[in-house]
């Protein structure tokens, strides 16, 4: 993120801006849901070392004149970053002023002023993973990066002025064992600990210090041009290579992170010279552009991706992802040329220093007071209609026996600390499932209880009821270990299977049907009576439905009116389950007759939203598919009067 023209002798290179632009478009690219880059999550990565590279390079070079103040770092600092950032977050709070309902504006709200005060990735630790769909409804989640850069950036300069005027001599050391160090930290820390892995500045350190010694000349420059061309050559395969075979279940950043930075390096390491194949190809005129205005184009393609989704039924179409590629490109070329070329401008038609403080302090200030007001006003509800409010609340719908009765620690998860809900008797029914089960285990739980009986919840959390299924995590391994032991000592009882089988098969299919099938069969062996559930279809774009509905609704539709389409997986989940329950003889009990009708599904039926987020049954929309599929098999005899309407809880 260096400007364009050289500074105190660091010479500009388009080929580094060639580079910017690769980096930036397998980002779009990868948030697109394109299917060619499923790890272009990693242009961020090649950002980290270009950034290290460029900007130690031009304190380096201040240092050595003796003109290195930290008062024009910031200046520069605060000249590249806040304008720009600023305006998108401007225009941003306004789309979500517009769009976002009263919960997720006070969510945005918080995210607004972590990202005016540069700890946005403090606040992605606090509430989703990179990778999680969460993150998918954040406007401003991407921003998380640029707080890694500004937090490396307010302890860097410092030291390597500290490291030039008392320790010269050790430089090199002190750097190469910071970079060790970091990326020791990144490495031993992911397995345990991948989220904080991938937010925190130490864990990252080490990518923007790969560009750094490089920078500081403390790996020898290229000795021939046949060097050069082998670097950029390798680099640029390395990138290729994690953007094309990385996807979002790569343990993320640890060893995995090398490939990337490593090949970021050699580019820019080979780049010294003139007329190297990976040279002519990133000075192309097209790349070289899209490098120029890459820092705009990252800040708009997130925000316009996330509202896109938001207001759409179904999954973005070819053409709407052009579109909004094409938008995208359109504002960030605007961005630069109209806020961050003035803004870089200094002499009589640019902006002094004090005017550049003032404005950034006086800017980030105001976007922090705006986002006060939004969480103070919580969300600004006065803008919709108690309709719209009532269907938004539908989120909080899921079973306030979760916490209780349902399994998060699966390392200390056993049968005997199971819940067995309704009446103080043996429970005759068992629901053994993962989070699909838990909102069904409360509801059969209280329509038990009005019959005097009793229901166990064996519920997990990320954990379906299938055995030997390790690429979920040894946890989960071990905890349907001790369940299927268990389960097949106990007297005959009747088992429910459910699970979110239209996410589990999507990884490793072969090995998950096989599991559980293994576990049905090993159920039925034992004498019980299994009833296996269908899918639940979930809904496009990974959006809770409560909120889609309530958006869908504010448009002057009728909720009743809401159909979307499943994933084209669905069908094929629905005959696997059925297949594996005819073999031994289980009952199966197909969801999508009562949701669906002509490839369409409904997320509202009987003036209820079905969901509580995008694939997980509210309490409602439970206690409507048990009643009509689960009750005529559990209790043939049951009478209308007592099955109505949501029972009281046990």
């Amino acid at each position: 993120m260096s400007d364009r023209k050289s500074h105190q002798g660091l010479l500009y290179r388009r080929d580094l801006d060639g580079l910017r632009g690769i980096a930036v478009a397998v980002v779009v690219a990868y948030h697109l849901g394109l299917p060619f880059a499923p790890g272009g999550f990693v242009g961020v990565d090649v950002f980290f070392v270009l950034s290290g590279f460029l900007i130690t390079g031009l304190i380096a070079a201040e240092l050595e004149a003796g003109a290195f103040s930290v008062v024009s770092f910031y200046d520069r600092r605060i000249r590249r970053i806040v304008p720009a950032l600023v305006f998108v977050c401007t225009c941003t709070a306004a789309l979500a002023y517009m769009f976002l309902l009263p919960g997720e504006l006070k969510q945005f709200a918080s995210s607004l002023i972590a990202t005016a005060l540069s700890v946005s990735n403090l606040w992605c630790l606090l509430y989703s993973g990179y990778f999680d769909h969460a993150a998918e409804t954040q406007p401003l989640f991407h921003t998380w990066s640029l707080g890694v850069e500004e937090q490396f950036y307010i302890v860097f300069p410092l030291l390597l002025m500290a490291a030039f005027k008392w320790r010269r001599d050790r430089i090199a050391v002190i750097i190469w064992l910071l970079l060790a160090g970091s990326l020791l930290l990144s490495v031993v820390r992911l397995d345990a600990h991948p989220q904080s892995t991938f937010f925190l500045l130490p864990t990252r350190a080490w990518e923007l210090l790969t560009g750094s010694i490089i920078a500081l000349g403390l790996v020898p420059k290229p000795a021939s041009r046949l060097e050069r061309d082998a670097a950029s050559a390798l680099g640029l395969l390395a990138i290729a290579i994690a953007v094309f075979s990385y996807t979002s279940k790569t343990p993320f950043p640890g060893l995995a992170a090398l490939l990337p930075c490593v090949g970021a390096a050699l580019v820019i390491w080979g780049g010294q010279g003139e007329n190297s194949p990976g040279r002519l190809l990133l000075t192309a005129r097209p790349l070289v552009l899209l490098g120029l205005i890459s820092y705009s184009l990252y800040l708009w393609h997130w925000p316009l991706i996330v509202f896109a989704n938001l207001l759409n039924v179904e999954a973005l179409t070819g053409l709407q992802k052009t579109a909004v590629a094409g938008t995208s490109l359109a504002l960030a070329a605007l961005t630069w040329r109209f806020i961050e070329q003035p803004f870089r401008r200094r002499g009589a038609d640019g902006f002094t220093r004090p005017a550049i403080f003032w404005s950034g302090g006086l800017s980030l200030g105001g976007l922090v007071a705006a986002a006060l007001v939004l969480t103070s006003s919580q969300g600004m509800p006065s803008r919709f209609s108690q309709q719209v409010l009532d269907l938004a609340d539908a989120e909080s719908d899921s079973s306030p026996l979760r916490a209780k009765c349902h399994a998060l620690d699966l390392a200390n998860g056993s049968f005997d600390n199971t819940c067995v809900l309704g009446e103080a008797v043996p429970p005759k029914i068992i629901v053994y499932a993962d989070s699909h089960g838990a909102e069904f285990s409360a509801v059969l739980g209280s329509l038990a209880k009005s019959r005097n009986e009793s229901i166990r919840q064996v519920t997990a959390s990320g954990c379906p009821p299938v055995a030997d299924l390790m690429h979920l995590g040894e946890a989960c391994a071990r905890y349907n270990t001790k369940m299927i032991a268990k389960l097949v000592t106990i007297d005959p009882a009747t088992i429910i299977i459910v699970a979110n089988s239209s996410a589990w098969s999507n990884d490793e299919p072969e090995r998950y049907w096989r599991g559980l099938r293994n576990s049905v069969a090993a159920l039925s062996g034992a004498g019980h009576r299994l009833i296996v559930m269908g899918p639940i279809p979930h809904l496009p774009n990974h959006m809770g439905a409560p909120a889609t509905i309530a958006r869908w609704t504010d448009r002057g539709n009728d909720p009743a009116d809401f159909k979307f389409s499943p994933e084209e997986r669905f069908l094929s989940v629905d005959a696997h389950l059925r297949s594996i329950a005819a073999e031994v003889n289980a009952t199966y009990v197909p969801v999508a007759p009562e949701l669906c009708k002509d490839q369409r599904c409904s997320a509202y039926l009987e003036d209820a939203v079905l969901y509580y987020d995008d694939n997980h049954l509210s309490m409602r929309g439970a206690d409507i598919l048990a009643r009509k599929l689960l009750v005529p098999l559990l209790w043939p005899d049951a009478n209308k009067p007592i099955l109505a309407g949501t029972q009281t809880l046990p």
